[in-house]
């Protein structure tokens, strides 16, 4: 009994180890890197946008200040 119990905590063991160096392999591919996060109120519709470019209710850009 005490065997499989070790058997069991070392399988456990392993798997949560492996879950870990996946985890870690895939850190430096940060896919939301190039997603601008700055919110901005839509000039041309005034909805309040919170991420990204482009307004998806009228398709108008930010406007950038000089």
């Amino acid at each position: 009994m005490g065997a499989s119990l070790y058997l069991i905590f070392l399988i456990i063991t392993m798997f949560i180890g492996f879950a870990v160096l996946i985890a870690r392999s895939n850190r430096g591919e940060d896919t939301y890197n190039d997603l601008e996060t700055e919110e901005w109120d839509c000039p041309e519709c005034g909805f309040h946008v919170q991420a990204g470019d482009t307004c998806i209710y009228c398709g108008g850009d930010k406007q950038t200040s000089p």
